[in-house]
């Protein structure tokens, strides 16, 4: 067969690649401003060098930046030095660079300033932070205001801080060119997106080898797509879990096991190619739409969560940062921390944040991240661990998808439901607030799926389909332990459905998930105990750490308030589900940066501020109620799907102890999940313009509330991050046509 194209298209195409290699790889550094010491003055505690001794630069900063850096410092010993900084006079040039270090930048720190200070009205211009650097120097770039551009100015530096982190670090400063500007903006994006396919790739590698070897196994009777997609997740996930083990003993055993599993992987993918072509067509055609949504959905996560900033600057912290201003609990980097500890063979107690203990989540996610450590691409390990975990929490859209295909719903309902879903101010934020919540609930929707699957065919549960049912329960409780609470509508199901499983079918499953369980159980109690905090915290309202069982703690904790005030805990616990800001769920209060953080606050806490214009399929409800409509479903099973959730939601009031403990950070977030598909049911039965409009008003709501907008204790910003912008805003209108666009294809199975 010839080569389809000519020698001229193929040389064309290597050229333009080697070109925008060299645009985006060659080195870019900004020209020296004030180099040296003539002309700078310093008082009190402000030297060259003068910082925390462990403090390093950014991975990201190569020693061709460094050249020609002076670094200055207010740290001579200890925090509690101050002292003063002013450079040699300069001319503000368009985009102004530094390397910063320390912790100036933040409203704890007053005394740290930073800023430049014109010489001929004595005017400043703020140097605003987005977060503290700390004992890190980073590199940060500030666009000029045209009143500043070419005159003459002065940095100076201010240490009047004595109390702990009481310290900056501040080299010279440099003139970086629009042009480098660009290259630096493209080269972290290019190198952001492709980390994230790179990553997602690599989770997604296992699964879809075996997904192939089942397939051209099965030709005459293929998998349905929906064990397909569970298939190449569980994969993944298992084989993380597993990783977490093995490199938990030993490093060399557990990078081993990763690079042998990759490349059987890889392999099994070629050899299938050749000798399956079409099975392989087949397969990944059925299910290339949920993880086609799935990518897109976290493309457009991570493009508008960097929107501000530059991905390889504001870490793991950034996700407390970028949305409110409150500090918000370290539970998104508890497995990151876990990974490092264990893959540089730290110990692990003490362990983080407080007095947690490395015991008190399960590992999933941290062995996943551990699995992919050994074929790393990129050096910032903060950034790197923010685009796996955020493509991992993604896979919500795929568990929503399964769960919507199981029970017979049509396609073009299936894109409507994912694409109101994707623009949910709750879901964005909890997919870049990388806690393993929205993980689990995938889990628990594939279990969910499998059930439905076989109860609508009426027929007995096969053996691999117990496996896999029990895989998947195993990972959720290794996910996250909030998915228990979304167990308890399960027990109802399975004893509507006891005629379809075997005992023999049953116990493998109890097996499967024991053998997740147990090795964790002993690490809780033999090499962190008590492990159990999070139990005695939820079901007993102990928080500090004790010695007591959680039986002892849950006995003790009823018998010390009497009934009356038991009873009026869990009727709080049953209000506060509700919220008490009730219009903060849509957008209506955005008018000023306050406004709108107090909605992101109520969606992020209260579940009917989370579930949001969701709620509207209530009304739909008393619609068709009113019209006598009973079959005015558009999502079938949708009044189980609500009832579902809603006896998950009171069984998790009355089982959490209280008072108003039934925030949704405590839940489930498949039961969020559940009553946001049924609730959408009765939406997609009003009439295509009404669907619409509520569809724009989701749009507004996600971008007025949660995109462009930064905490109230931060200015909006001078630049954005425009490739970020411009690659959100395409994969957005992509995913708004896939929504709104016509399907007339039959459901997929």
């Amino acid at each position: 067969m010839p080569w389809p194209w000519s020698n001229k298209k193929v040389f064309g195409l290597l050229l333009l690649a080697v070109v925008a290699a060299l645009f985006l790889l060659l080195p870019i550094r900004g020209s020296n401003l004030a180099t040296g010491t003539v002309g700078w003055t310093s008082q009190g505690c402000f030297v060259r060098g003068g910082v925390y001794a462990a403090t390093f630069f950014d991975s990201q900063i190569s020693a061709h930046e460094r050249q020609g850096a002076t670094l200055w410092g207010s740290h001579c010993g200890n925090d509690a030095s101050t002292g003063e900084l002013r450079s040699a006079p300069f001319a503000a040039p368009t985009i102004l660079e530094l390397f910063v270090a320390g912790y100036v930048g933040g409203a704890e720190r007053p005394g740290l300033k930073l800023f430049l200070e014109r010489e001929d009205n004595h005017a400043r211009v703020t140097m605003r932070l987005r977060r503290e650097p700390g004992e890190m120097w980073v590199k940060l770039r500030w666009w000029m205001d045209a009143d500043v551009r070419g005159k003459k100015v002065r940095l100076v530096a201010i240490d009047n801080e004595t109390g702990p982190g009481g310290w900056m670090g501040v080299s010279n400063p440099r003139s970086l060119s629009v042009l480098n500007y660009w290259r630096q903006e493209l080269k972290s994006w290019s190198q952001t997106m492709g980390t994230y396919l790179f990553q997602l790739g690599l989770f997604l590698l296992p699964g879809l080898a075996l997904a192939s070897v089942l397939t051209a196994r099965k030709e005459s009777q293929p998998l349905a797509a929906i064990y397909l997609v569970m298939v190449v997740i569980c994969t993944g996930a298992t084989l993380g879990y597993v990783s977490f083990w093995l490199f938990f003993f030993s490093r060399g055993w557990g990078q081993g096991f990763s690079y042998v599993v990759y490349f059987v992987a890889a392999g099994v993918l070629v050899l299938q190619a050749i000798r399956s072509t079409a099975a392989i067509k087949t397969s990944f055609a059925l299910i290339r739409e949920p993880f086609l949504y799935a990518t897109l959905a976290g493309l457009c996560y991570t493009s508008f969560y960097f929107l501000f900033s530059d991905p390889f600057f504001p870490g793991i912290g950034y996700a407390s940062d970028r949305f409110f201003v409150d500090v918000l609990a370290a539970d998104n980097v508890i497995p990151m921390i876990f990974a490092e500890r264990i893959y540089d063979r730290k110990p692990v107690k003490p362990f983080c944040c407080g007095d947690w203990l490395s015991s008190d989540r399960p590992p999933l996610q941290t062995g996943i991240v551990l699995m992919e450590r050994p074929l790393s691409v990129m050096k910032n390990a903060e950034t790197r661990y923010e685009l796996l975990s955020s493509a991992l929490q993604c896979f919500w859209i795929c568990g929503v998808w399964c769960l919507l295909t199981a029970i017979g719903t049509e396609r073009r309902r299936i894109r409507q439901v994912l694409g109101f879903l994707i623009f949910s101010g709750f879901l964005f934020y909890n997919s870049v607030y990388t806690w393993p919540k929205l993980l689990a609930a995938s889990c628990i929707l594939f279990l969910l799926s499998i059930l439905f699957d076989i109860g609508r065919a009426k027929r007995a549960l096969s053996s691999f389909e117990a496996v896999l049912a029990a895989v998947c329960l195993g990972l959720a409780l290794m996910a996250h332990p909030g998915s228990t609470f979304s167990l308890a509508v399960f027990a109802v199901l399975f004893v509507k459905l006891r005629k379809l499983f075997a005992l023999r079918q049953l116990a493998l499953s109890l097996l499967i998930v024991i053998a997740f369980y147990l090795p964790w159980s002993g690490y809780q109690k033999y090499v962190d105990p008590p492990g159990n905090r999070l139990l005695k915290m939820h079901l007993g309202g102990v928080i500090p750490v004790d010695a007591r069982s959680t039986w002892e703690t849950i006995r003790d904790s009823y018998h010390l308030h009497p009934w009356r005030e038991i009873v009026w805990y869990k009727w709080s616990n049953l209000v506060f589900l509700g919220g008490k800001d009730f219009f903060d769920s849509y957008g209506l209060t955005a008018r000023d940066g306050a406004a709108r953080e107090k909605s992101r606050n109520a969606q992020r806490v209260y579940m009917w501020n989370a579930v949001g214009l969701v709620n509207a399929g209530w009304l739909a409800w008393l619609v068709l109620l009113m019209r006598r409509r009973q079959a005015g479903r558009a999502i079938p099973y949708a009044d189980w799907l609500i009832a579902a959730a809603l006896a998950n939601l009171v069984f998790w009031s009355l089982i959490t102890f209280g008072p108003y403990e039934t925030q949704t950070a405590h839940s489930s977030y498949a039961d969020i999940l559940l009553l946001s598909i049924g609730l959408l049911s009765f939406v997609l039965t009003l009439p295509r313009v009404v669907f619409g409009v509520l569809f724009a008003w989701q749009l507004f709501n996600f971008f007025a509330v949660w995109v462009w907008s930064l905490p109230a204790r931060i200015a909006q910003p001078i630049s954005f991050e425009w490739p970020m912008v411009i690659t959100g805003g395409i994969v957005t209108l992509v995913l708004v046509w896939m929504t709104l666009s016509p399907v007339e294809e039959a459901p997929v199975r």
